[in-house]
């Protein structure tokens, strides 16, 4: 069940596998929450396995729903903090995109996308996944958030997502979990990785 929520809810969110100017520097780990601030926010991660994978490439809405594709990226970098347990899981990524232009577009696609497929069965695993809008902390230059519902073999996951940029860079953070999301911890982890993110 967590592997189908992460490839649906973080997958779609960026994971980032996810006004500066065009010479910020290559995203690091500086410019990630670090685990002790994802355990500030999801006390239920404490003990967690922690751990960060560096790319080149950001995942970007497809043309069919639930189906993510890769675009290039100059720089990206993300940590995932995964509970024994199975739940919660919690993502921070942050991407150096080619120009704050292409920062925007992405938040602006992720928005379009999560209204165009606010109902829809993912094509790998027959899950149903509902997606809507809600209302997006006030960090960075910008950001959009929004929550998911994914539901297969009569089991249901659920995770809430905050996408924000900063110049030429964009960052997110992801939480799924097997109950509601809290909208408070995923804003306060939002907050940290927006700072840290200019």
């Amino acid at each position: 069940m967590r592997r189908t929520s992460l490839s649906v809810a973080a997958g779609l969110a960026a994971a980032l596998l996810v006004a500066g100017s065009p010479a910020q520097a290559a995203v690091s780990a500086k410019d990630l929450p670090k685990s002790g601030d994802i355990v500030k926010a999801f006390p239920e991660l404490a003990g967690a396995t922690f751990s960060t994978d560096k790319s080149k490439q950001i995942s970007v809405p497809g043309n069919t729903c639930g189906v993510a594709e890769m675009a290039k990226a100059k720089s990206a970098i993300a940590t995932t903090g995964a509970s024994a347990a199975g739940f919660p899981v919690v993502v921070a990524g942050a991407a150096e995109v080619k120009s704050a232009a292409k920062a925007k577009a992405y938040l602006k696609a992720y928005t379009a996308y999560t209204k165009k497929c606010a109902t829809f069965t993912e094509p790998t695993t027959g899950a149903t996944v509902t997606s809507s809008i809600t209302k997006a902390p006030k960090v960075g230059q910008g950001a959009v958030a929004f929550v998911q519902e994914t539901t297969v073999f009569g089991i249901t996951s659920y995770s809430s997502s905050v996408l924000y940029r900063d110049g030429n860079r964009v960052g997110n953070v992801v939480a799924i979990d097997d109950a509601p999301v809290s909208a408070s911890a995923i804003a306060k982890l939002a907050k940290v990785g927006a700072k840290k993110l200019k």
